[in-house]
This record gives structure tokens, C-alpha cells and sequence, in this order.
């Protein structure tokens, strides 16, 4: 059987994880990438989700903001994804032991899934109820929330 701290500590020393915990410059590097990808992510999803709880671009429709948003909510999930894996891949017994990154991925999964069925059908009907553009606005914000209180809460525990 895998001891599975033998294994993320292979991660730590071996090939990717190991040049970047070697590097001085590497990881301050990815973190950057990593947040510009959360800032990509969240300016899109900030614009469609007000717009779904009925504040501000009311002279647009939801499906135009969210066409137009659509290629840089994705670009930001990708950098986020493929920096936030080479970062853990630079750390990851830390995190293997951290409840607040066990939290921050449940609510990753849960805000991907979200993201990626449900709120692409309501922001792309040609008519939504209010009370479900309500409910899709305040659900994507409040997972993708998570994911980011649960990101910086690592740091601290």
C-alpha cells in the first residue's frame, strides 16, 4: 500500500514541486499567475453575478454579459488551476495537513460543478425567472468565495 506522505513528499522533492520549493523566484512567481488568474476570474463573475441580482448593466441583457465574460471567467480558472497545482505540488505535505486547503478544495469542486452546469444554463436562457438569476448570482459568489477565503486561510493555520 502508498504511505501517502511518502508520496506528496516525492511531489515536494521531485521534478516540478522540487525546482520550485528549490527556487528562490519560482513560487512568488506562480502566486502571481495564480492571481491574476483570480482576478480575471472574479472581475468576470463579479460583472455577470451583479448583474444576475439585478444591480448595474441593466441596458444589457444577462446572456450578453456573460457571452462577453465567458473566455476570461475560463482563462482565469485555467491559470488559477494550473498554477494552484504547482503550487501545491511545491507544498504539499503542508497542505495534506491543513484543514482550511481540505475546505478550499471542496469548495473548488463544488464552485467548478456550479460553474460549469448550472450557471451557464441560466446565464444563457433568454429569459430568467428573477428569483433563480437571484439565487444562481448569490450561489456562484458565495462558492467562489469559499474557495477564496478557503485559499487564504492556508496561509494562517
Amino acid at each position: 500500500m502508498i504511505n501517502i506522505r511518502h508520496l506528496l513528499r516525492w511531489f515536494e522533492t521531485r521534478g516540478l514541486g522540487g525546482a520550485i520549493s528549490g527556487s528562490t523566484y519560482l513560487f512568488p512567481v506562480i502566486e502571481v499567475v495564480h492571481l491574476i488568474g483570480l482576478v480575471l476570474l472574479l472581475g468576470s463573475l463579479i460583472v455577470v453575478n451583479l448583474r444576475l441580482l439585478g444591480w448595474g448593466m441593466k441596458h444589457q441583457s444577462v446572456r450578453q454579459i456573460a457571452a462577453a465574460t465567458r473566455p476570461l471567467t475560463w482563462l482565469g480558472i485555467g491559470l488559477m488551476l494550473v498554477s494552484g497545482t504547482s503550487l501545491f505540488l511545491a507544498e504539499a505535505t503542508k497542505c495534506y495537513d491543513n484543514p482550511a486547503f481540505a475546505f478550499k478544495m471542496v469548495a473548488l469542486v463544488l464552485a467548478l460543478f456550479f460553474q460549469a452546469t448550472i450557471h451557464p444554463k441560466v446565464t444563457s436562457a433568454d429569459s430568467i425567472r428573477p428569483a433563480w438569476a437571484k439565487l444562481t448570482g448569490l450561489l456562484s459568489l458565495t462558492l467562489w468565495l469559499a474557495v477564496g477565503v478557503g485559499g487564504r486561510v492556508i496561509a494562517f493555520i
